[in-house]
């Protein structure tokens, strides 16, 4: 039995689907590729797979990971040219490999976000460097947070009329922050926003492997 960690691109189509539409077309991505992967066992199996730190709709993505087990010695170089022939389109396999840390290491992550507005980078920069208090929804109910401690570096870019964020956020089972929460937090003042992971890091700010 081999743990494998799949890399890889959610992009085009795939930023409309929900994660468990998501998880759905991996298990039959893997089914097609021919890599024999490990199952739950009970009245309904499907394949042991853990996702890291799962995206939300219309949000693109560079680099996600999800870990499972295969049952054959196949080599990781085999199992991601099976999986790349069998994903489906949205969805590009980077690299399957052993993985080095758990994922319970996850920490951080890199955004870029391309926000459309008329404030200039340094204006964008000004207005979230203060407080950045949001109405957070839970499962005890809606409440006001301060997300600010969460985003641990800014850098603001401005492209033609655009600005873009490249941000360092804090991402994982202990503290995690959905970025569309600052483009609640600029409301008006911005009239839309493209989001892109683009690395899952530890605590170090290394990558995730």
């Amino acid at each position: 039995m081999l743990p494998v960690r799949v890399f890889f691109r959610k992009k085009g189509g795939a930023v409309y689907i929900s994660h468990l539409d998501l998880q759905r077309a991996v298990f039959r991505a893997i089914n097609r590729s021919g890599v024999k992967a490990v199952y739950t066992e009970g009245f309904n199996p499907h394949i042991k797979i853990a996702f890291a730190a799962p995206l939300s709709v219309f949000q693109k993505s560079e680099y996600e990971i999800f870990d499972f087990y295969a049952e054959d010695d196949m080599s990781c170089e085999e199992i991601t040219s099976r999986l790349a022939s069998a994903f489906p389109e949205g969805l590009e396999i980077i690299e399957a490999a052993m993985p080095i840390k758990k994922q319970k290491e996850l920490a951080l992550a890199d955004y870029e976000i391309v926000f459309e507005t008329p404030l200039t980078a340094a204006e964008m920069e000004k207005l979230l460097s203060g407080a950045i208090t949001v109405i957070k929804k839970s499962k005890k109910g809606d409440h006001p947070e301060d997300i600010s401690h969460m985003i641990k570096s800014k850098h603001f870019v401005q492209i033609g009329n655009n600005v873009k964020a490249c941000l360092r956020c804090s991402c994982g089972s202990g503290e995690h922050l959905n970025v569309r929460y600052i483009a609640d937090f600029l409301g008006d003042n911005i009239t839309g926003y493209d989001i892109t992971r683009k690395s899952l890091l530890d605590a170090e700010g290394n990558d995730l492997r």
